[in-house]
């Protein structure tokens, strides 16, 4: 199968820069599948699991949280908010996290309150703990 070179960027770091098989994504309509010689392309992704096959064969997956993905030519690049590999997922700072924004949200009737940023938080540590739970129950295995 043709590869195609995938780049997966947030505002901290190169995430992962590498030639790919396929990739998979959560786009907000609904999962998108890539494959090299796609057509240009500019969507928004949602909160979720990116999943790539790698030219080696191997699959790993990466949470993403909002941003925007991108074909053009033979690369795809994912721009998102935040992204890291499943595997990478503390647990213990996903719970915490998620703690965190739900204290945040029962302080909704607080002057300033940003209802909308504070449900894109939550949504978040929430995929993220579900993944990084994922990924231990399967290594316990």
């Amino acid at each position: 199968m043709p590869n195609f070179k995938l780049e997966l960027v947030t505002p901290d770091a190169m995430v992962y820069s590498g030639e790919v098989t396929s990739v998979s994504a959560p786009a907000e309509e609904g999962r998108i599948g890539i494959l090299a010689g796609h057509a240009p392309l500019c969507c928004t992704l949602s909160v979720g699991e990116v999943f790539i096959r790698e030219a080696n064969g191997q699959i790993r997956s990466f949470v993403v949280g909002d941003g925007f993905l991108e074909v053009s030519g033979n690369t795809c690049r994912i721009l998102a908010a935040v992204g890291e590999p499943v595997e990478a997922i503390d647990i213990a700072r996903a719970e915490a996290a998620e703690r965190r924004a739900r204290e945040r949200l029962k302080a909704r009737h607080e002057q300033d309150f940003d209802l909308a940023r504070a449900e894109t938080a939550l949504v978040r540590a929430v995929v993220r703990l579900k993944l990084g739970r994922e990924r231990s129950s399967k290594r316990a295995r």
